[in-house]
């Protein structure tokens, strides 16, 4: 059976390295406990399946005025759940079978949001070619309002200079300098991610926190294309192709 990158291997790897670890949010196995604890010290906390993908099986956390636990997400099948409790322990049963599906991880929430206060991520597609890792496209994405998980339902996709020009009002400079700081973190998790699951491609979901430093959310190991076709008219999609035909033909 092929090994997954799961969310907390994605973490026991990267929180390790003396790089990647400065753009990991911290996390933590779900225990009533942990969770607890980072609402403590953060304004929201994820909650996210292990093994869940596509926004499924990850929640939003946050703890309002009246001291209830608000929850905000998408079950394992997609479905949408709202729920305030006065105890954590009441929303578990929503979580399970947790064992089955490969356990929760809990994480600080990291606002990654425009100017206007709506959440935005950024998609990087590294792949590799040669023996060395490159990048094959990179968009930004703005979600129409405020929404849970790593992959915002009905977002905009842009490129990413519009992104950080429009939406975050950055100069150029401003916009090299993150972009190259983005583009080296990316080829360097996908060489850290190789060493557990190795794969020719890989799709990595990145916020940039209020004081404008990169986080990464995620690393996918069977990363779509589509989007790509969104950009311009679809040359990185067409580019994200090329390379993969030509690592396919050695």
């Amino acid at each position: 059976m092929k090994k997954r990158l799961g969310k907390w291997l994605q973490y026991s790897l990267f929180s390790k390295h003396p790089i990647i670890s400065k753009f990991i949010p911290e996390t933590r196995l779900y225990t009533i406990e942990n969770l607890t604890d980072l609402l403590k010290r953060y304004e929201s906390v994820y909650l996210k399946n292990n093994r869940g993908g596509q926004g499924k099986g990850i929640f939003k956390v946050t703890k309002n005025q009246e001291g209830l636990y608000c929850f905000n997400g998408y079950t394992l099948n997609g479905k949408k759940i709202q729920m305030n409790v006065e105890k954590v322990d009441e929303f578990e049963a929503v979580l399970h079978p947790i064992n089955r599906f490969g356990g929760y991880l809990v994480q600080a929430g990291i606002p990654s949001l425009t100017s206007h206060g709506l959440p935005f991520s950024l998609r990087v597609h590294v792949q590799l070619l040669k023996e060395e890792w490159m990048i094959g496209g990179i968009y930004g994405q703005v979600a129409a309002e405020e929404t849970t998980g790593s992959s915002h339902r009905g977002a905009q996709i842009m490129t990413v200079d519009k992104l950080l020009s429009e939406h975050l009002g950055m100069d150029k400079k401003e916009q090299n300098e993150l972009i190259k700081c983005i583009k080296e973190a990316s080829i360097i998790a996908a060489e850290v991610a190789s060493t557990a699951v190795p794969e020719i491609e890989y799709g990595i979901d990145f916020g940039i926190s209020q004081s404008g430093n990169p986080v990464i959310y995620e690393i996918n190991t069977s990363p779509g294309v589509g989007d790509f076709s969104k950009i311009g008219n679809g040359e990185m999609r067409k580019r994200i192709k090329a390379i993969r035909s030509m690592h396919l033909k050695g």
